[in-house]
């Protein structure tokens, strides 16, 4: 059952045409990586399905329900604000950055969204962090501070921060690329584990190794639009399409 349906989505920056009537879909617990080169429309594709950027544009469906409409117009028509947060609240999202509250504890920032927008108790806040740093390996730096974490562990943070708002739906965007690489697998492997609890993901990520491994689909974009989606073996490793080629011969010599 699809719980993610985006119809013909353009997105402009000005005179930029980043989105160019993009159709994407993600069933429930499906894994799809979303690949392609710099500039491509990758992470616009995600932060219009989170609402962090509004569609000129087309269509978005969150588990059935529109949070965007076509209007006669041919202009994107969104419910109101509050509808659209209740709905876009079943998404969490981890950015390139961590974006975590630096005068604040791990513990701290995790329990902050749980009790200010969910409106836990401070109590049932901080017992449901505990759990999820264990999820991500952290029980032991929940009073730690941001800054005194590693990239790494600072991106766990921020997985499990998302995670405490309970979404069903997860989108990283490039989750590793601002980590040196010998900090890359251990923030694969918190992502490895959501995958096992049939968590729906969609990643946007140049990891291409991970990104085989884990998906069930992938897909690439390039110059704003999906050009193909497939398994991961017919976009990874036989790809038929010579733009997909060329950019893994790419990725290769990088």
């Amino acid at each position: 059952m699809e719980i993610v349906k985006a119809v013909k989505l353009h997105k402009y920056f000005g005179k930029l045409h980043v989105l160019k009537g993009a159709d994407f879909c993600a069933n429930r617990g499906e894994i799809i990586s979303v690949i392609g080169p710099s500039g491509s429309g990758k992470s616009t594709l995600l932060r219009l399905l989170n609402h962090l950027e509004i569609a000129d544009r087309g269509s978005i469906r969150i588990d059935g329900q529109y949070i965007a409409k076509e209007n006669a117009e041919g202009r994107s028509e969104y419910l109101s604000g509050k509808e659209v947060l209740k709905i876009c609240s079943r998404l969490g999202m981890v950015f390139q950055g961590f974006n975590l509250f630096p005068h604040r504890s791990v513990i701290e920032n995790l329990m902050e969204a749980p009790m200010m927008v969910a409106g836990l108790s401070k109590s049932v806040a901080a017992e449901k962090a505990e759990v999820l740093l264990g999820k991500v390996g952290l029980t032991d730096k929940r009073d730690a501070y941001p800054g005194q974490l590693s990239g790494g562990q600072q991106q766990r943070v921020a997985i499990a921060r998302a995670l405490a708002m309970d979404p069903e739906i997860m989108l990283f965007d490039e989750p590793t690329s601002a980590l040196d690489p010998e900090l890359i697998g251990e923030v694969l492997n918190v992502i490895k584990n959501l995958a096992a609890e049939d968590m729906t993901m969609i990643i946007v990520t140049h990891e291409m190794n991970f990104a085989r491994e884990i998906s069930d689909r992938v897909v690439f974009m390039d110059d704003g639009a999906i050009r193909a989606t497939g398994t991961p073996d017919e976009i990874l490793v036989n790809p038929d399409h010579p733009r997909i080629r060329a950019f893994l011969q790419k990725i290769v010599r990088a």
